[in-house]
């Protein structure tokens, strides 16, 4: 006979769980790009011929215009040679009027001086040289800039929100046990229970 009952409640519980999760907001920025472009460039320079005309030889030779530097040095030169002719004619007048007691007179003399420099006309056609020609050549210069193209790239921005995992335990019911006794309950002696009789012998 069974007098004990033994009874036990199972512990009911609810479990609970958020995976963790990035969440990602709209672009704050798109992707872009920036280019920027600059055309091929030619660029040309000419010269054109140059004709120089020099015409201060002749204007020095014909018209006796002459630079300051020029005027000088024939100065100069012209200057020596008249001092050379003079002393050179001084020289001569005194030896012919060394020989006075000859005969020579001073009339003589001066009348021979005269005819030593005779001005003789002669015909000049100016101006009587030419003008120097000289040129310098054109030119063309050439400078080519090629084109360029440069590019930026800006990527989008995004915001990103890392959200974590959860995990809880929610306990619906406490595990029980239940002992319940079936039988009478025993009694030492047993004369102490209330329902005892005693049997006869």
């Amino acid at each position: 006979m069974q007098l004990i009952r033994i009874e036990t409640t199972p512990m009911k519980y609810e479990i609970r769980t958020e995976p963790a999760r990035l969440e990602m907001q709209d672009a704050i920025k798109q992707a872009s790009s920036k280019v920027e472009q600059r055309a091929a460039r030619l660029d040309i320079q000419t010269k054109n011929i140059q004709v120089q005309l020099d015409s201060y030889q002749m204007r020095r030779d014909s018209f006796n215009l002459k630079s300051s530097s020029d005027f000088a040095k024939d100065s100069a030169q012209k200057g020596a040679q008249n001092i050379k002719d003079l002393i050179s004619d001084t020289i001569n007048t005194s030896k012919q009027l060394g020989h006075l007691e000859d005969g020579v007179t001073i009339g003589q003399i001066i009348r021979q001086k005269t005819l030593e420099h005779p001005t003789t006309p002669y015909t000049l056609f100016l101006p009587n040289g030419g003008t120097e020609i000289s040129w310098i050549p054109n030119s063309i210069e050439k400078n080519y800039t090629p084109p360029e193209m440069n590019t930026e790239w800006y990527t989008a921005q995004r915001k990103l929100s890392y959200i974590p995992g959860s995990f809880s335990i929610n306990i619906i019911q406490y595990a029980e046990v239940n002992i319940e006794y079936l039988g009478s309950p025993m009694y030492v002696p047993p004369s102490a229970a209330p329902n005892y009789e005693e049997t006869a012998q």
